[in-house]
Order: structure tokens, then C-alpha cells, then sequence
């Protein structure tokens, strides 16, 4: 059996980055069929984002505007909200019983996007090329728009038997969306023996189905509440509004044969009300969290240690209490390209947090200096993103920490991180 190392979702597993802007941005738009006919229900889902000016090798599909998604209106029409001024997107949209379509270069302040234009789809007539389902809840109703989300596929490979792969995979459908009925179907251009599914209901907790088989049947695949999770945010004594919390598995995927260990699901952020507390409905369970406060909506006021807990049943209610906002570190350094010419405009420098999905991003000056903010004490990893440069290859066999890691207790400032000319 061979597998592939894999991002298990538009999403999943990568840091979330901001593009370093506060003001957001509405974007509009409109699905048509071939004749001009609006679509209603088509879903519109922010696939892929990157920087307007300058260079970016950040993760396409890691930016937080990524995932958010709307459904059209009987004129076809969509509003996306809340989304970066910084930022150019690719839409991906999909309606049962047409090609998924996708719209790129989308630039929401410039005004509406431009049309989206599906074609009619036919149905998969081989059944080891296709996985049919019905999606309901508890108590056995039909869900309408639910995202479904192919995650991995196991095929049978002549020479080396079960072959599992997984993430963005060729002739696998990207994504689907239910019908009236709660149904779906995902196909692949090649028999397969079983998919792997995420499930996004709307009022409902993300849920995971491994090993749904190839064929005729419709399985029924159900999802339920989860928990919820409350808390507090505070800054000596005194609650933080507008600030955004984020929550993380503690325990990440890696899989194989489509049989993963840990937790794969999304990181879910949500603000903190003018009293400082937050409320996140519909957390997937059973699963150990981290709970923290978002660095860029924080780093001005210090940082926040992450929470740990554990949600174990639908319904559950969980408080963790107050989140305490910390005296945060600051971390200054520089970017050394090794045949030292200049950095140009525009170049830009990342930093995540080991075990939790937490990043802040940074333009380089021109000789390549940079700053943050609001660190807690703990790992880290720095990146950067200058055209044409690269960092130190990693061999993961050295049992080495990787180049660009650096643990943080205090304010730091000797800090350099060379990029070597890509050959």
C-alpha cells in the first residue's frame, strides 16, 4: 500500500493567514445555465485567494477567507461578506446535476464578479466511478445545500494493490451539494472502491465518513449538533470585544487506506462579543481542542496561551472560562538572500505557531527586516515568500528541527533566516 502525503481539505491542516489588511469587502455575483437561465442553490465557495500586490508562496487555499461560501437566490444571486480588501479570488460554484464551474481573479472592490455559467451534467453510468449518497439528521429529514467534500479516494492498482490518495486529486469531483432530497453524488474518471467524505451541514457539526464504497446503493450518511463551546476573553480584568477566537484539533490526520488517525476538521473561528465572551454552536465530537486568541486581532494587546479541552457528545454545553490575554513576545529578524542582492517590493514573511492553526504575515523591507508582535512563549516556524528564492531543504530523516524554527521565551531580535536562489 502506498499513500500520499496529503492537505486533506480546501482548508485542513495548513495555517490561517490574513492577509495584514482590516478593511473587508462584499463580493456579488450571478450563476446562469448555457441559456441565460438563473440557477437558485447553487452554492458559491471562496476556493483559492492570493495577494494583489506584490508575492505570496503562502498556501492558496489557506488564507481565512477561504471556505466561506453562500447559496443563490431565485435570481441566481449571491452575496459573499467579510472578505479581504487584499486579496483576488477564485470562486468555485456547483448545483446538482451540472459541471462545477469556477470563476478566477475575482477582485470584490472592482464590483460585481463575473458571471458564472454551468452546463448541464449527466449522470455517471459506470457504479464503481461513483459514490451516491443522502444526507439527513437525527431524525432521518432530508438536508438541502449541504457541502460535500471528497477528501481521498482508495483505488485498486494491479501491481501494488490498495492505492490511497488524498487532497485535490485529478478527476476526482472537487466538491458537491445536495439536492431537495439530501441527495448527492461524487464521481471519479476511474474505478474506484471507496471515498472519503466531509460533510458541512449548515446548523450541524462537520463529520467525517471514511469508507463509503463505489456502487448503486445510496448510502445514508447522518449528521447531528455537536457541542458548544463558550468562554470569555480578557485583557487585565477587563473583557476584549472584536477580537476573533480560533479552534483547533489538538491531534491532526495522517491516514492510510482511507482510515485516518487524529481529527481532521477545519479550524473554526468566531469574534468575541462587546463583553468579551464568544459562543461556537455546533463543534464536532469526540475531539480534544485548542482554544485561542487569533494573533492579528490580538498582537497590539499581547497573546494568549492555548486552551485546552474536550468535547465528547451532541449537545454538550463546554465553558473553558476566561482566556487570558498575556504580555506578548516580540520577534525581530531579517531575510538574507545568499547571493546578496536586494529584496524588491512587495515580499513577504510568515509566522505559524507550532500545534495550532495561528499565523500573522509581514511585508519585508527593503533590506529585508521584519517584526511581530504578541508572540506567547512557545515554537515557531518562519517563512518566507521572495520571488525566486528558497529556503534551506529539509530532510525530515535528520531528526533535525527544520530550518526557520525558533522557540521563543522573550523578546527576540537577533533572528536571520537565509533563502538560497532556486536552481
Amino acid at each position: 500500500m502506498h499513500t500520499r502525503a496529503f492537505l486533506l481539505s480546501l482548508s485542513f491542516f495548513a495555517a490561517s493567514a490574513l492577509s495584514g489588511a482590516e478593511d473587508r469587502v462584499s463580493l456579488i455575483g450571478q450563476v446562469l445555465d448555457p441559456s441565460g437561465r438563473s440557477l437558485e442553490h447553487a452554492t458559491v465557495l471562496v476556493y483559492h485567494a492570493g495577494v494583489k500586490t506584490g508575492y505570496s508562496t503562502f498556501c492558496p487555499s489557506c488564507y481565512v477567507d477561504c471556505g466561506k461560501r453562500a447559496v443563490t437566490d431565485t435570481n441566481g444571486s449571491f452575496t459573499i461578506r467579510n472578505l479581504s480588501s487584499d486579496l483576488l479570488f477564485e470562486l468555485l460554484v456547483v448545483r446538482d446535476g451540472y459541471f462545477s464551474g469556477s470563476v478566477k481573479s475575482v477582485d470584490p472592490s472592482k464590483g460585481p464578479a463575473p458571471v458564472a455559467v454551468l452546463k448541464p451534467r449527466q449522470n455517471v453510468s459506470d457504479p464503481e466511478r461513483v459514490v451516491r449518497g443522502r444526507v439527513v439528521d437525527s431524525h432521518g429529514a432530508p438536508l438541502r445545500d449541504v457541502v460535500v467534500r471528497p477528501q481521498g479516494v482508495l483505488i485498486d492498482e494491479p501491481e501494488q494493490g490498495h492505492v490511497a490518495m488524498y487532497g485535490t486529486i485529478a478527476g476526482l469531483d472537487l466538491i458537491a451539494v445536495t439536492n431537495e432530497r439530501g441527495e448527492f453524488e461524487v464521481s471519479y474518471d476511474r474505478p474506484a472502491l471507496q471515498v472519503l467524505l466531509l460533510v458541512e451541514a449548515r446548523g450541524f457539526a462537520p463529520k467525517l465518513f471514511n469508507h463509503l464504497p463505489t456502487g448503486t446503493d445510496r448510502k445514508v450518511l447522518t449528521v447531528t449538533e455537536g457541542a458548544i463551546l463558550r468562554g470569555c476573553l480578557i485583557d487585565h480584568g477587563k473583557p476584549v470585544a472584536g477580537a476573533q477566537i480560533g479552534l483547533i484539533a489538538r491531534q491532526r490526520s495522517g491516514g492510510a487506506e482511507l482510515k485516518l488517525n487524529g481529527s481532521p476538521y477545519d479550524e473554526i473561528r468566531v469574534g468575541t462579543q462587546p463583553d468579551g465572551r464568544f459562543v461556537i454552536t455546533n463543534v464536532p465530537i469526540p475531539v480534544e481542542w485548542y482554544a485561542y486568541g487569533k494573533m492579528e486581532s490580538i498582537a497590539q494587546r499581547g497573546a494568549t496561551a492555548p486552551v485546552e479541552f474536550k468535547t465528547v457528545a451532541d449537545n454538550q454545553d463546554v465553558d473553558i472560562g476566561d482566556v487570558q490575554v498575556i504580555v506578548g513576545c516580540h520577534l525581530r529578524g531579517r531575510v538574507v538572500l545568499s547571493d546578496d542582492k536586494p529584496i524588491t517590493d512587495g515580499m513577504r514573511v510568515y509566522i505559524s505557531a507550532d500545534g495550532i492553526a495561528d499565523s500573522q504575515t509581514a511585508l519585508l523591507q527593503p533590506n529585508g527586516g521584519f517584526e511581530f508582535t504578541g508572540l506567547a512563549p512557545g515554537k515557531y516556524l518562519v517563512w518566507a515568500s521572495v520571488k525566486g528564492y528558497q529556503g534551506v531543504a529539509w530532510d525530515y530523516r535528520s531528526g533535525q528541527e527544520r530550518p526557520g524554527t525558533v522557540r521563543i521565551q522573550r523578546d527576540t531580535g537577533d533572528f536571520v533566516l537565509t533563502l538560497n536562489p532556486v536552481k
